[in-house]
């Protein structure tokens, strides 16, 4: 009986890893809807939990969900609305209801977003507020005289970074 469970451990478990990456993604769309929760309500678990010899300090209220009616997702999958969620920080909530169009990338569970900038068929972004996607920083590249960065060229930059790292992984780099 134990060898069976190791088994079944053995050739589950690595599908919750690819499940974990599946996750991660980058996407246009529309705010829905914002929604701010106290810890402790539903969908918002406490970031740690005080026991004998421990105590929690942290100036964080609670959490934020934003609804996003998905444009058009450029990495990764997702259907057609999304739900970002993320502790509100110390500053308070970082997602803001917008009626304009916004990049949102998420990352091993971590969300950033940045409103998106229509010029011609391009879209471009503010490198201060979606600053990276993956492993790719968005300072990398040069912004243009409004300070911001064409999105297709930070998603190419993207590719050939995970392309680098498959090639690193089967040993031909």
């Amino acid at each position: 009986m134990r060898q069976v469970k190791s088994f079944l451990l053995a050739l589950f478990l690595p599908c919750a890893f690819i499940n974990a990456a599946a996750q991660d993604v980058v996407l246009t769309g529309h705010v829905q809807k914002i929604t701010l929760l106290p810890f402790g309500a539903d969908d918002c678990p406490p970031t740690c939990t005080p026991d004998a010899g421990r105590v929690c300090i942290h100036n964080s209220p609670g959490c934020q969900i934003m609804e996003v009616s998905v444009d058009k997702v450029l990495l990764g999958e997702a259907g057609p609305v999304r739900h970002f969620r993320s502790h509100i920080g110390e500053w308070g909530p970082t997602f803001r209801v917008a009626s304009w169009p916004i990049v949102v990338s998420e990352k091993d569970g971590k969300v950033s977003w940045a409103d998106a900038t229509v010029r011609g068929d391009r879209l471009y972004i503010d490198p201060t507020q979606l600053r990276s996607i993956g492993d790719v920083s968005a300072r990398d590249l040069q912004p243009d005289e409004h300070g911001l960065v064409p999105l297709d060229a930070l998603l190419e930059r993207v590719r050939q970074a995970d392309a680098r790292r498959q090639r690193r992984s089967l040993g031909k780099e």
